[in-house]
């Protein structure tokens, strides 16, 4: 028998892991995105990376924000987060079974996101409506976790540069020069790429 899948070995695929970083007013509103302006593409971009061998994909997340951007960033407890993820067990040793279909977690920080990019010469197909073939016979498949992150600095209505942050550990290094926060609005603007605006319309709508 045969089902409907693909295998990779772990040669042939990229765990990585991002954050759509917000800047939270008192009230728990998002108001502002945190962007890394990537020189050599001369592009506004979200920050992410590779996790290191034995992390958990969560703290790789919020690793790589800290690394490309300087600014402290921690997951972001979403009150209702839709996901595929089972509900744990209440008790030990309790187990009832839950079909593979969406439900809203309370008090999430699962991630609300997944992106399958080909690396070196691979090729997606399908993935708008369906995944229907997966082909990297050239190349490596990289999966990006993404999470909703949010700035661990005050919320200043009125200062969207806060106190000046120390370079990133990795953000020179890796390309990144300027780093700001943005008004939401003005931040979908400045992203370089459509998945990234996706990305950011989407936690968004999952925020409010």
């Amino acid at each position: 028998k045969h089902r409907h899948e693909a295998q990779l070995l772990s040669t042939r695929f990229v765990l990585a892991a991002g954050a759509v970083p917000f800047h939270f007013d008192a009230a728990g509103a998002p108001r502002r995105v945190l962007l890394a302006y990537h020189t050599p593409r001369a592009t506004w971009l979200l920050a992410k990376g590779r996790k290191d061998a034995g992390e958990d994909l969560a703290a790789a997340a919020t690793r790589e924000v800290t690394e490309e951007t300087g600014y402290p960033c921690r997951l972001h407890v979403v009150p209702r987060m839709p996901t595929c993820a089972p509900a744990p067990s209440l008790e030990a040793g309790e187990f009832h079974f839950e079909p593979h279909a969406p439900r809203i977690a309370e008090n999430s920080t699962e991630p609300f996101m997944l992106t399958l990019r080909p690396l070196e010469g691979g090729s997606a197909t399908g993935l708008g409506s369906g995944m229907t073939r997966m082909g990297t016979e050239n190349g490596m498949l990289k999966l990006i976790f993404w999470y909703i992150g949010a700035v661990d600095v005050p919320y200043d209505p009125a200062d969207a540069t806060m106190t000046a942050m120390k370079p990133g550990s990795h953000q020179l290094a890796e390309g990144f020069g300027e780093v700001r926060l943005f008004d939401i609005p003005e931040a979908l603007e400045r992203l370089g790429f459509e998945g990234d605006r996706e990305l950011v319309r989407t936690a968004v709508a999952i925020l409010t």
